[in-house]
């Protein structure tokens, strides 16, 4: 499920840091709250998988295994990365990425804020999930 997009709806979180008072980065409607919120979890999952690829050099180029051996490789690599996050290591690569200036794989800018073809968005198969992130900021909006 994307973000919403267009010309009066900011998404990246720095384009709400850099409002030059608190009232002005404050997210201005539903969409925005959502995007605001839609942002934060996709830069704490790209940090995530930053450190996870960082630690585990078979991700980051992953050879040609079969498919099943594949699988099993990324579902060990997670049992352990989380093995380790919940006894509480001392872990260097987490340390790292807890540095606020980490941000894992860099994507760009432009992926995100793009033209919005408005004939793909009106499909039939993507009705579903836009009406589920409608719901999701009508939500999100009426918590305070």
């Amino acid at each position: 499920m994307g973000p919403y997009r267009g010309e009066n709806v900011r998404y990246h979180l720095e384009d709400f840091r850099r409002a030059s008072s608190r009232q002005l980065r404050a997210p201005r409607s539903s969409k925005e709250k959502f995007n605001y919120y839609h942002s934060s979890c996709r830069n704490i999952i790209e940090r995530t998988f930053g450190v996870w690829k960082a630690r585990w050099n078979i991700l980051h180029d992953m050879p040609y295994y079969h498919i099943d051996t594949q699988r099993e490789i990324v579902l060990v690599t997670m049992a352990v990365h989380k093995y380790i996050r919940k006894t509480n290591v001392s872990d260097e690569a987490f340390q790292i990425a807890e540095d606020e200036n980490y941000s894992g794989e860099e994507h760009s800018h432009e992926a995100t804020t793009g033209a919005t073809n408005v004939e793909e968005e009106n499909t039939p198969r993507n009705a579903y999930w836009m009406a589920l992130r409608d719901s999701l900021a009508m939500d999100i909006a009426g918590r305070v």
